[in-house]
């Protein structure tokens, strides 16, 4: 089966459609959101490095690298 004009005619359109559209997303008009840590997001990272602390001290000591 090959390819018709109206299907060749399509076909770049499309391309042209998907070329323009990531174009506008790669370039498109953004600003810089500027983000703060709220005092939740600190008391959060806390908690998860102390999670992942506590993680490693029981896998050390299911090793047997306790001290």
């Amino acid at each position: 089966m090959e390819p018709t004009t109206v299907t060749t005619i399509f076909m770049i359109l499309f391309a042209i459609g998907v070329i323009s559209l990531a174009i506008y997303c790669w370039f498109g008009d953004w600003d810089a959101a500027i983000r703060t840590i709220t005092p939740e997001e600190r008391a959060n990272r806390e908690v998860e490095a102390a999670v992942l602390e506590l993680r490693r001290a029981i896998r050390d000591y299911e090793r047997g690298d306790w001290r």
